[in-house]
């Protein structure tokens, strides 16, 4: 995913983090698309108190709408390769209109944070917001405030507002002057690789992500930045060892024991993954991919029933997901195969 005081035990939106639903055995079915999903904050770093309506929109037509759950989770699935914008016009906030690059070969789900500012007239003072896609442990806001010129964080700033209102191209001009005048400034870095990560260019954000922990070696949600890259470049056993580093510093992470797990599935550890996906949806419940890779893992390793009862749970907890169709025709084909 923030860093506006979100703990390493939630998904950080503004990664973009790659989350592979493991469709397996024929029951669902992965083809050349993807997903955007995302997470609706307020400038202070709360949920917001009223039901919101996020509208997405591709080649200039909406393609689809939903609305964010009670903690401003959203989604969009099974979406073709393409350039979209998320659009929030909520009565009382500051309109978003927030791109997202969708690549579904390098990054099969895109994570986009919005932040919901006040408009003027209403805006109250709120804690200043952290670097997209970082927790508290990669951004002090406060301590860069004293290491740093005022030049530096107001390009930083910038390129986070340059984000929000979806100006890509913008942000990373921001970030890149941010680092002409402080090559060690590692939120600017850390970002970028975001940046380079939804655009699919997997190198150079392995090569930010690396140049972060260069410079702020304790940063667990550094470790899980670079972990989530090396397993989408199919380098499993780098991967491991790289998320167990940043395990080490945030054990109670859900993000961290998910992409763990995930990376021990596909390396054929199907007992240590399901442990680890097991904690994942302990730490954090509201996390449906976690239920999906745990049902994939049964169904990976013949165990039909518990995959059933896992996809049920699914249903149960998030029934209005856009996957849950798909589930509910997993579930039946599940039903039909128990029978023969």
């Amino acid at each position: 995913m923030a860093g506006d005081g979100a703990r390493s035990s939630r998904v950080p939106s503004g990664l973009r983090l790659a989350i592979l639903f493991f469709l397996a055995a024929g029951v669902l079915h992965a083809q050349e698309e993807g997903n955007i999903a995302g997470q609706i904050r307020l400038e202070n770093g709360q949920w917001p108190d009223q039901r919101i309506q996020v509208t997405l929109e591709g080649r200039g037509a909406v393609v689809d709408t939903s609305y964010a759950d009670a903690e401003g989770h959203f989604g969009f699935y099974n979406l073709l390769p393409n350039a979209y914008y998320v659009v929030i016009e909520a009565e009382g906030y500051q309109p978003v209109r927030q791109q997202v690059i969708l690549n579904p070969i390098i990054t099969p789900t895109s994570f986009v944070r919005v932040v919901l500012r006040p408009k003027p007239a209403e805006k109250a003072r709120g804690a200043p917001a952290g670097a997209a896609g970082a927790d508290g442990d990669l951004v002090d806001v406060a301590d860069l405030a004293k290491k740093y010129p005022a030049g530096v964080l107001k390009e930083f700033e910038a390129g986070k507002k340059a984000e929000e209102r979806g100006d890509a191209a913008a942000a990373v001009e921001h970030y890149q002057a941010a680092l002409r005048l402080a090559p060690d400034f590692y939120p600017a870095h850390n970002n970028l690789g975001i940046r380079y990560l939804q655009k699919g260019d997997a190198k150079a954000a392995e090569e930010e992500f690396r140049r972060v922990l260069e410079l702020n070696g304790n940063s667990a949600q550094a470790y899980f930045n670079l972990g989530n890259v090396l397993y989408l470049t199919g380098r499993n056993e780098e991967a491991r060892r790289t998320l167990e580093a940043g395990l080490r510093f945030a054990p109670s992470s859900a993000l961290g024991r998910y992409l763990y797990g995930s990376v021990l599935a596909r390396l054929g550890d199907f007992h240590s993954a399901e442990q680890e996906l097991k904690t994942a949806r302990e730490l954090d419940p509201k996390m449906p991919q976690v239920l999906l890779a745990l049902a994939t893992l049964y169904l990976q390793t013949g165990r039909q029933s518990e995959a059933a009862a896992v996809f049920e749970s699914f249903l149960k907890q998030f029934p209005k997901d856009p996957l849950a169709p798909k589930v509910r025709a997993a579930l039946d084909k599940l039903a039909h195969s128990s029978t023969r």
